[in-house]
């Protein structure tokens, strides 16, 4: 017979002794009740033989979970009202209010003295404030009117645990779907080989045997998620990695001990992983109510950020995924010509690229190593919040018209980006680096010289995302949220495989002020911030910039390439414009090209508005060919809309063609 069955038996057997009780006396706490001894010793029998029975439910809460025989009989009362209408019935007698159906303390404790003869103090202690189960997440206190004695206050089980004994008293599995309702939970199953290496994971495996709660803490989210995969694989178990996230204003909720317990037993004994990394920050609060957590899943394993204060925890501090640890995860998934290649690009946990498998698998030929790139990229663009936005373009490193020395300096970050592995590891340089081990560049020019556009092509060419960062989103009024965010920003983007653009960077970058104030103090450590994180990034990251002056000296020297862009002259202006238009089969005969270059000094980005507002002007005609006059149109909008001249002198022989005002008289 199931605790919850006896725990409604008791309360309709308490009822009745309640009820037998003379009315014109009130009877101790102390002393039970007198009524029915027959009937009370029978069922005190049966509580005593159930609590050494092998029933699942006894099991996971007594022997598990560490409850006492109290603690488990007040979560049983508890499910019993739940479950049972006669048993919510009964509780109400016994509490002596219409309206309540809930368990109080004195209910449970004069319940427990008078069946089971356990002494009322002892009982009452050990519920009272829901006790043990309380602390584990299996019970819950309701609000009591003012004046209310402690020991009336009611006690209801937890969503959680109901939805689990639900289950237990003879639902479906789809009962219990919701026993993680609010958490995002990932089974990643026990591997072949671990993503790191021993000498990182064996000190993470001890310290979980020893203190049955492990904090992994580190700069990068990635590498503590896989590294908790790794502890779970050495002990041949999977990796259930539950997220918790915190909604604005509202308090952090932990999964119960309970609900950790069932996630593992439900996933075949998984080693339970709470990811507490998207929180604000981990204060030892949080960690303590998991701490107690732990030895009821056979060992519990919690990822924070660097900044977390883990108090006396046993803690690891968590690498990044390197090179040889993406081509170990890579290897146990791929054959060995596919999982180098996926290396050399992708530095990911054996979740994103199982999942990326997955997902290349349902689609196409498993092989197709395009594809599954293509996959991994897009896992990393669903990744970005608010502060990134993905930019999307074709161009590749033959569209970007440039000077032939400029060329060359794009080639060596190309080329510096593809052998970075090969220098780190292979010739053993750079792990030392004071800048980092990551690639910054600086694209300084004024206005419209193409520093955006050379942005687009080379993650083209490394076949990398291209994250754009909204500096409006960014730099905050508040103090410290500029750092949260651009942590963020951080963390996203290497999950997400891409190049970091900041476009007009000096706004951010720019040069620390002399401390007059607590603003002029906390804009510097802002950009302090950002340096030490620069330093920390394994990526690619671009920088552009019309004030190359304006930028902090001390960022400066943490560069590794300055490409100058400057303006075009009048050979790349020709180039400009001819790749600017359509192609010739929509211009109408030889356009003036070779005039447009050698008459107008305007910038690429220029040359590019015009050929796009000239194509739209001939789109509207029948003939949507590009005509002379759709071109000097297009070329006096651009000139007037940036406040320059663009009368008869400047238009020259335009102007006839322009048919539109010139220096507001019409032709």
């Amino acid at each position: 017979m199931s605790g919850m069955v006896l725990m409604r038996d008791a309360a309709l057997l308490a009822a009745a002794c309640h009820l037998a009780e003379p009315h014109n006396q009130v009877p101790a706490a102390e002393d039970g009740w007198r009524a029915k001894p027959e009937a009370r010793a029978a069922l005190r029998r049966k509580l005593q033989q159930h609590e050494g029975e092998a029933d699942t439910v006894r099991q996971r809460l007594m022997d598990e979970l560490g409850l006492s025989a109290s603690g488990y009989w007040l979560v049983m009362l508890c499910a019993a009202v739940e479950l049972y209408p006669e048993a919510a019935a009964a509780v109400s007698l016994l509490t002596e209010e219409a309206r309540l159906q809930l368990p109080t303390p004195t209910v449970a404790a004069r319940l427990l003295r008078g069946i089971r003869e356990t002494p009322y103090r002892q009982a009452l202690a050990a519920v009272l404030g829901g006790g043990q189960a309380r602390a584990l997440g299996l019970v819950e206190l309701q609000d009591a009117p003012p004046g209310v004695p402690h020991s009336q206050q009611p006690i209801r089980l937890s969503a959680a645990e109901l939805a689990a004994l639900a289950h237990d008293a003879g639902g479906t599995a789809a009962d219990t779907g919701g026993e993680l309702d609010g958490f995002r939970a990932i089974v990643v199953p026990a591997q072949r080989i671990t993503g790191f290496t021993e000498d990182v994971v064996g000190p993470a495996r001890l310290l979980l045997k020893r203190r049955g709660l492990l904090v992994l803490r580190g700069i990068s989210r990635r590498g503590a998620r896989q590294l908790a995969c790794d502890v779970a694989t050495d002990q041949g178990r999977a990796a259930a990695l539950i997220t918790v996230t915190q909604q604005a204003d509202q308090p952090v909720r932990l999964p119960a001990a309970s609900e950790l317990a069932r996630a593992a037993d439900r996933s075949g004994g998984a080693l339970p992983v709470v990811d507490l990394y998207p929180l604000t920050a981990a204060h030892p609060g949080v960690l303590d109510a998991l701490s107690r957590s732990a030895r009821a899943t056979s060992g519990l394993v919690v990822i924070v950020d660097e900044s977390a204060d883990t108090a006396d925890l046993a803690v690891v501090d968590v690498p990044v995924i390197d090179h040889p640890a993406a081509k170990r995860i890579w290897s146990g998934l791929l054959p060995a010509d596919q999982a180098e290649a996926m290396a050399l690009r992708f530095r990911v946990g054996i979740e994103e690229a199982s999942s990326a498998i997955r997902e290349v698998e349902d689609l196409s030929d498993p092989a197709d190593a395009n594809l599954l790139a293509t996959r991994v990229r897009a896992q990393g663009a669903r990744r970005m919040g608010r502060y990134v936005s993905v930019v999307t373009s074709d161009a590749r490193m033959t569209d970007l018209v440039v000077p032939d020395a400029l060329a060359v300096q794009m080639q060596e970050i190309i080329a510096w980006q593809r052998t970075s592995h090969r220098v780190r590891w292979d010739m053993a340089l750079g792990a030392g680096d004071p800048v980092g081990t990551g690639l910054t560049c600086l694209f300084a020019g004024k206005s419209g010289t193409g520093k955006t556009f050379a942005a687009r092509c080379l993650a083209n060419e490394l076949g990398l995302n291209l994250y754009r960062i909204d500096l409006s989103q960014v730099v905050s009024k508040y103090i410290g949220e500029t750092e949260k965010a651009l942590a963020q920003i951080f963390d996203e983007v290497e999950a997400g495989h891409g190049l970091l653009l900041f476009d007009e960077a000096d706004a951010l970058f720019g040069r620390r002020s002399e401390v007059k104030d607590a603003h002029d103090r906390y804009a510097n450590i802002e950009v302090g911030y950002l340096l030490q994180r620069l330093e920390a990034y394994e990526g690619v990251a671009v920088l552009t910039t019309n004030l190359q002056g304006n930028m902090d000296a001390a960022f400066v020297r943490r560069l590794r390439f300055i490409v100058h862009f400057p303006a075009p002259d009048r050979d790349l202006r020709r180039r400009l414009w001819d790749q600017s238009l359509p192609p010739q089969r929509w211009r109408d005969g030889d356009l003036p090209l070779d005039v447009m270059a050698d008459r107008f000094q305007l910038s690429g980005g220029a040359i590019h508005n015009i050929g796009l507002a000239a194509a739209h002007l001939a789109a509207a005609t029948p003939s949507g060919r590009i005509t002379v006059a759709h071109l000097a149109r297009a070329t006096q909008r651009e000139l007037l809309k940036a406040g320059r001249p663009a009368d008869v002198g400047v238009l020259g022989q335009l102007a006839e063609a322009s048919g539109l005002p010139v220096n507001g008289r019409a032709r």
